[in-house]
């Protein structure tokens, strides 16, 4: 930033030093009513933000550019920077300018970042917003790192390499990625994280600096105690930096690094949670996914956990079913569910409310809300312990010597003696604190909306006690408040008073009872903002005393709030308690989709059983594998995810939308389901597809849930057939994984002679006058036909392309082989036109093919075409009959 003209000021001089001092942050200056900015900044800011650029010193020769927006709108615009993935600094006046000599002083008090939100409006309530900081090592391990300043927690752990890392951020989602500058990295994780703003860091940092940043918040050998992996450690620190970087001078609100495994957690990679929806549909949407359905939650950190289950479900046995014994509780007790919940519904978010006491940027409204909430606790404890079921303590893992919710009792009372109950946005407007509470506030407070009253009072005694009817207390600038007394009664005087002016009417007067009342209103209003202040500041540290406690409270809360709301929907959906164990096995018996049965007509879902296992010694009669057939439309996609989402849903801890359920933990969820290209990177749909199979070919294990809809559709039939047969087999053969295999190659369906653990499974549907009807029952053995034909009816193609469909399909399906070496009806190349209507000229020893204009006219349906289909259709046949393959009007 070159130094211009018109720069060399005092007030120019203060910005460019803390410009320097932050060159990467666009520098909002504070400057009386507005927030200017100055130099590149300002021309970066007006283009973003649609402000007027104009200039600073326009006469000069090099003039300075300019931008400013008013101190009172400030947070939309730094909003929508940091949307754009800038980073803010905010320079503030230190002083009040009217009670300043000179030059006002300034310093950079914050700087607001995707991930460090400037104000609460950019911060969604039912997600974390998470930093997220990485360092790789040199063996290829990730150290990853994520720290949500607005909860305060601070998490990190160690992939196994730079696949796993990416699957582990994908879960994050953050909002701001700090990553080292290491080869091809960081395009990696743009890649991965388009919604992200990634960082590249330029400076390494090594082990010993990074447990020194992190011991100076954490304390001293506390952060090598929580985590044992050096990476992540180094990952932390790049989080932890930044943010006492950007708060300087201010107490951060992380109190521990909590360091977590990768291993525990269901894994759950992008294409697994983009194809089962799960906190957000194919089109990006949260309506419709499978977290908006389950999501009833009433707190916002009850609305966070939820979410955070759904995207790592464990893999502990013993954890599952404690989390499945407090659903059910809730289950059982619906008095105590209705009461719990209508509790938490008043409850505010105090684990966010924590953070802000922390860090000192709380105001009067959120203290009254944490009023509320506390005023809730007594009554949620009471209903817990009076709960029946003599299991309660343990289903919701409560220690025994401990309340069910811990009353907060101090905290509340402190708040309710100390609080107005009309409270204003901002501590500085005045009337945080109840009549009653500190005596001084009251007579700052009763001397500025009295002193008229005070003043006529005191009139009326000196007037009585001097025996001066005309006695009158007067006021002006230059002489303060004084007594005036006319000529007729000056003799009537008291000695005591003391003479101030003399005037041509009478004297004027003073006494210590006036100058006291006199000075005690002059500085009435001060002193009531100062001793307001000084209230205000005490308060927040008796409350900052309690801040463990009430960060224990919302956890605690959030449990409560995720177990209650799935047990609700439980109710409402009729879900059932899944057993989980430590087998290979899958059965769920009347399983549903959970998202598109509430789309259907009541009662129109179909249900459908599935028994899969891949443990070595299972009954013969059990597949590991099963091959899906059916027509499109029918619910294959819907039949397979709805397997995928009851086991996620099981090990998130939730009752599954099924009659029962038996699921031996899964360590993955691997999926390929629908199509989609990425134009972005190049990619066709079938790039994209043998690059998600190939990942799961390399991810699947004997414990895994394999889920693959179509594969190698994207290519031609043979290639997309041998493709799909191959992956298949290594399933079946080397992954033994627990599979559903979704295909239109009636071909792949002899897998099962040859696989023992494969099995044919098929959706019902009957063609019936020409249209199809699909019952969406999963059966035994694999489908006739695909039915693709009578699906495109449905769709509404022309009965004249319809028809020449059904005459092709007839033509194609004549002999051939399958991979196997099996022989039986296949797709071969289409016969020769013919050169008559109804005769055939023939070809070779086979005998004369079938004319396909008459093969069109047998597969007319005369009874559905309109008036333009049969000219169109003649004109078609005319084409045939003359050997050009098709025809048009002018033939």
């Amino acid at each position: 930033m070159a130094k211009a003209s018109g720069a060399d000021t005092p007030v120019m001089r203060q910005y460019l030093a803390a410009k320097a001092a932050h060159p990467d942050a666009l520098l909002f200056f504070r400057l009386g009513d507005f927030y200017e900015i100055f130099f590149d900044d300002a021309v970066i800011a007006a283009k973003a933000l649609e402000l007027t650029l104009t200039s600073r010193n326009k006469n000069a020769e090099d003039p300075i550019p300019m931008a400013g927006v008013p101190h009172h709108a400030v947070s939309g615009y730094v909003q929508k920077l940091l949307d754009l993935g800038h980073k803010v600094a905010i320079c503030e006046q230190m002083a009040d300018p009217s009670k300043v000599k000179g030059i006002v002083p300034r310093e950079v008090v914050r700087i607001a970042t995707p991930a460090l939100a400037f104000d609460d409006s950019a911060i969604e309530a039912k997600k974390n917003l998470f930093l997220v900081g990485l360092e790789v090592a040199s063996t290829g391990r990730v150290g990853i790192a994520a720290l949500d300043f607005s909860t305060g927690t601070l998490e990190a752990c160690e992939a196994e390499g730079i696949e796993a890392a990416i699957a582990e951020l994908v879960r994050l989602d953050p909002r701001e990625v700090l990553a080292p500058d290491t080869g091809d990295f960081v395009a990696t994780v743009r890649a991965a994280l388009p919604r992200a703003t990634v960082r590249e860091e330029q400076e390494p940092l090594d082990l010993a600096r990074s447990l020194s940043v992190l011991d100076a918040v954490l304390g001293k050998g506390e952060s090598r105690k929580s985590c044992a992996s050096d990476v992540a450690l180094v990952a932390a620190a790049r989080c932890v930096g930044l943010v006492r970087a950007c708060e300087p001078g201010r107490p951060l609100p992380m109190s521990r690094l909590v360091e977590y495994q990768i291993g525990d957690t269901l894994i759950l990679d992008d294409a697994a949670q983009r194809h089962l929806e799960l906190v957000r549909t194919m089109d990006g949407e949260t309506k419709g996914s499978l977290l908006a359905h389950i999501d009833m939650t009433r707190t916002a950190p009850g609305a966070r956990l939820l979410r955070r289950r759904l995207l790592a479900p464990r893999t502990n046995v013993a954890e599952i079913r404690r989390r499945l014994d407090g659903v059910e509780l809730f289950v059982t007790q619906p008095g105590l569910r209705t009461e719990v919940r209508t509790r938490l519904d008043k409850v505010a978010d105090l684990e966010r409310l924590a953070v802000k006491l922390a860090v000192e940027r709380i105001g009067p409204r959120e203290l009254s809300q944490l009023r509320t909430s506390l005023a809730e606790l007594p009554a949620l404890d009471s209903a817990l312990s009076k709960c029946p079921d003599p299991g309660a303590r343990e289903a919701l893992e409560i220690p025994a010597k401990e309340p069910f919710v811990d009353r907060c009792e101090k905290m509340a009372t402190l708040l309710g003696k100390a609080l107005a109950d009309e409270l204003p946005l901002r501590a500085s407007d005045g009337g945080v604190f109840r009549d009653g509470w500190d005596k001084e506030l009251d007579e700052a407070r009763m001397l500025t909306k009295d002193g008229q009253r005070l003043i006529v009072e005191l009139e009326a005694r000196l007037r009585e006690q001097a025996q001066i009817p005309s006695l009158k207390l007067r006021y002006t600038r230059v002489f303060g408040w004084y007594m005036e007394v006319t000529k007729t009664h000056l003799s009537k005087a008291p000695k005591a008073w003391r003479r101030k002016q003399t005037i041509a009417t009478g004297e004027r007067y003073t006494c210590d009872e006036l100058d006291t009342l006199a000075d005690k209103l002059a500085h009435a209003e001060e002193r009531l903002e100062s001793r307001e202040a000084e209230l205000w500041s005490e308060l927040v540290k008796k409350l900052q005393a309690h801040i463990e406690r009430l960060r224990a409270v919302a956890s605690r809360l959030a449990v409560l709030d995720v177990a209650s709301a799935l047990a609700e929907v439980a109710h409402r959906d009729d879900y059932t308690r899944p057993e989980i164990d430590d087998s290979l096995e899958l059965v769920l018996e009347d399983a549903r989709h959970p998202v598109v049965e509430k789309l259907a007509a009541a009662g129109r879902f179909v249900p459908n059983d599935v028994t899969l296992d891949a443990a070595e010694d299972a009954p013969e009669d059990r597949a590991r594998l099963w091959i899906v057939t059916g027509p499109n439309m029918a619910g294959k996609s819907t039949f397979m995810r709805q397997v995928a989402l009851a086991v996620v849903l099981a090990q998130a801890g939730s009752f599954v939308p099924a009659r029962r359920a038996r699921i031996g933990i899964v360590d993955r969820v691997l999926t390929r389901v629908g199509a989609s290209d990425n134009l972005a990177r190049g990619e066709s749909t079938f790039m994209v597809e043998m690059k998600e199979t190939a990942n799961i070919m390399r991810r699947a294990t004997r414990r895994s849930l394999v889920v693959l809809d179509e594969i190698g559709r994207g290519t031609s039939t043979y290639d997309g057939l041998s493709i799909a047969w191959a992956v298949a087999e290594h399933l079946h053969d080397v992954a033994r994984s627990r599979a559903l295999f979704a295909t239109h190659y009636h071909e792949l369906t002899e897998l099962a002679q040859s696989c023992p653990r494969a099995e044919n499974h098929s959706v019902s549907a009957r063609e019936h006058a020409g249209s199809i009807v699909f019952f969406h029952k999963v059966q035994r053995g694999a489908a006739s036909r695909s039915y693709g034909v009578a699906c495109a009816r449905l769709a509404g193609l022309p009965e004249p392309v319809l028809a020449r469909a059904r005459a092709m399909l007839d033509a194609l399906e004549k002999g051939g082989t399958t991979p196997s070496g099996a022989t039986r009806p296949s797709r071969a190349k289409a016969p020769a036109p013919q050169l008559d209507l109804f005769g055939g000229a023939g070809g070779g020893n086979a005998g004369p093919a079938p004319s396909p204009a008459l093969e069109m006219l047998r597969a007319l349906d005369l009874d559905r075409m309109t008036p333009l289909e049969a000219l169109t259709t003649l004109a078609k046949l005319k084409g045939l009959a003359n050997g050009r393959g098709s025809g048009d009007a002018s033939s």
